[in-house]
């Protein structure tokens, strides 16, 4: 049976534990269990390596305390938050295998091949648009009061992981309602907390891969891609919102390579397309290295030289998919200046 409350976690010392570079989801999970379970079991939030900027921001706006890289050894428990691969633990991996004691997991992604937790001690729901709409439904449960900078780390992660609601259903709403009306904060309020500048590279970024990138029809759908040196996400984002239908960006650096891919949601869920089903895993055919992530946002880390290959092969996948959706047959037919 899954993971059904925390009660698992009560009178245990545990460390609520983020992905490598967490995200405001990953993140606000851990915060949300931190401030909720208080002095009913002794907690610490632990992120591996880094945490981007709007997750630093939230953690700052709340003084919600963390540790980078924390010695595994010296809690009882770890609970996995937003990620269900051993790779996103980034140079904490080794620590994950050796440690002794009790694992949980609480993800909204695909299920992958490896299981970093007993399925007794584990909550997946892929459908749910984020992880801390599901740490709001553990935390409900016992009826405890979930304090208000925990609805507010709620709603965040809402938020960001719906991409300001354009993922979303009417549990979505439902939840956020709740969330807010318990974290007294209005909706801008909230957005503040975790709100930064984008960086100065991040916007070169984004002009840079709408400058290099490369166009492609299938049939109806524009398929676009780009090789960028940084900010792989917010590029593909960029093109998404510049009028591709898919959109793949990614770097190779130091024998490292990284893809991100976005897809207009509607399109999406006209098409019945998951990003990470057919495409990002089925690149783990092709080249080395792990894909995966959501519907209309996931990635790839692999290795090699030149990320070219794996760019083409993500356009030629959603072609596939488009052809076989469709039941007719045509090339991949790239638009020249």
């Amino acid at each position: 049976m899954p993971l059904k409350d925390l009660s698992g976690l009560l009178r245990k010392k545990t460390l609520l534990l983020t992905h490598s570079g967490c995200d405001v989801d990953s993140f606000a999970s851990a915060a949300a269990i931190h401030l909720s379970l208080g002095g009913k079991s002794k907690t610490a939030i632990g992120v591996p390596d880094h945490m981007n900027l709007t997750a630093a921001a939230l953690a700052k706006n709340l003084s919600i305390p963390f540790t980078i890289n924390p010695e595994l050894d010296a809690f009882d428990a770890v609970v996995c938050l937003d990620f269900n691969e051993l790779g996103m633990l980034g140079s904490m991996q080794g620590q994950f295998n050796d440690f002794k004691g009790e694992k949980f997991l609480i993800d909204h992604h695909r299920p992958g091949k490896e299981s970093l937790a007993p399925e007794k001690n584990s909550l997946a729901r892929p459908k749910a648009v984020s992880t801390t709409e599901i740490i709001y439904d553990l935390l409900k449960k016992p009826k405890a009061k979930i304090p208000k900078d925990a609805c507010v780390c709620i709603a965040a992660g809402i938020i960001t992981d719906s991409a300001s609601f354009m993922i979303a259903d009417h549990e979505t709403f439902y939840i956020m309602a709740e969330v807010m009306e318990r974290a007294g904060k209005p909706y801008s309020e909230i957005l503040s907390l975790f709100s930064v500048e984008r960086d100065f590279s991040e916007k070169v970024a984004c002009l840079k891969a709408a400058k290099r990138c490369r166009i492609f029809r299938s049939g109806d759908t524009i398929i676009a891609f780009a090789d960028v040196g940084a900010f792989e996400a917010s590029a593909a984002g960029a093109l998404v919102r510049s009028g591709a239908d898919a959109a793949f960006c990614g770097y190779a650096d130091k024998g490292q390579i990284r893809v991100s891919g976005r897809v207009n949601n509607y399109w999406m869920r006209k098409n019945g397309f998951d990003l990470a089903r057919d495409v990002f895993t089925r690149l783990e055919s092709s080249f080395e290295g792990k894909g995966g992530g959501h519907p209309g946002a996931a990635g790839f880390n692999g290795v090699g030289d030149s990320v070219d290959a794996h760019l083409m092969k993500c356009a030629e996948l959603v072609h596939e998919f488009n052809m076989k959706k469709s039941g007719l047959m045509g090339q991949l037919k790239e638009y020249a200046d």
